[in-house]
């Protein structure tokens, strides 16, 4: 058999495991903005691979606002892999609705990071991972990623340190998309019966650096994770005045000694 013969066998090969994929080119994670999932044909593609640049460790709160009401989408595990371990609020991952039963948190060392992530995104499952690391992958390691990826379905996030001197051109790009999240300064909300506003929603500056068979773009967003009060402030401070307490003066401190001794 000629080079070019099985040049062309190998291709037609991958032509008919990529139609067996199970709608892993058609899913969409949406951003829950109108305006980027629109940009975007509806949302980050599954599948795939996203990169999330954070420019400054004071950042990274950005980053996430960014990406766990995209986690919410996913309708499998979420694998949060790191070489530290995962700083990750409970309270917060509740705000956001995310489920403490679908989350797994796995802590590996660096040298081990991308092997464990390649594992777990050539799973069956249809999960999503978030790789947080140190390390900058290499053109190779993100192709095997892509090839894993491909094969099961599976969407992988990268979520790593780039300061803004460093160009995001100086390291390899093979994901379907790249990020940058940056806060950016609110507008404030002016309440009824308070004088001074009070600091608005939250809002990012996103930049879309590139896009595989897109155009990069750029929105600032405003992110509704909490709800307005919906009455006046002096209403509600009156509401949280403590109760009176009760008639009669307190125990002196060898009687509560005592109470609490059983004695």
């Amino acid at each position: 058999m000629t080079t070019d013969a099985l040049a062309r066998l190998r291709e037609q090969v991958r032509r008919l495991e990529r139609q067996s994929l199970t709608h892993s080119h058609s899913d969409r994670l949406a951003t829950g903005h109108p305006a980027v999932d629109d940009h975007l044909g509806g949302g980050l593609k599954t599948g795939s691979l996203h990169d999330f640049l954070i420019s400054d460790p004071l950042e990274t709160g950005a980053s996430l606002a960014m990406l766990l009401p995209i986690l919410r989408e996913g309708r499998g595990p979420i694998f949060w892999i790191s070489d530290r371990p995962a700083e990750l609020n409970a309270w917060g991952l509740h705000q956001s609705s995310l489920s403490s039963n679908t989350l797994v948190c796995i802590e590996t060392d660096p040298a081990s990071l991308l092997a464990v992530a390649e594992d777990v995104l050539r799973g069956p499952e249809r999960a999503l991972a978030v790789i947080a690391g140190r390390h900058v992958p290499t053109l190779k390691e993100i192709r095997r990623l892509n090839l894993a990826v491909e094969a099961s379905g599976n969407t992988g996030f990268f979520l790593r340190s780039a300061p803004l001197a460093q160009a995001p051109g100086k390291d390899p790009c093979a994901c379907a998309t790249r990020w940058r999240i940056l806060s950016h300064p609110s507008s404030p909300q002016r309440l009824p019966g308070l004088t001074m506003p009070l600091p608005g929603f939250r809002r990012l500056s996103a930049a879309l650096l590139r896009v595989r068979g897109g155009r990069p773009a750029h929105w600032i967003l405003d992110c509704t994770d909490h709800a307005p009060l919906s009455r006046s402030l002096d209403a509600l401070l009156a509401h949280r005045a403590p109760p009176a307490l009760p008639p009669g003066r307190l125990p002196d401190r060898q009687a509560a000694r005592c109470a609490r001794a059983g004695t």
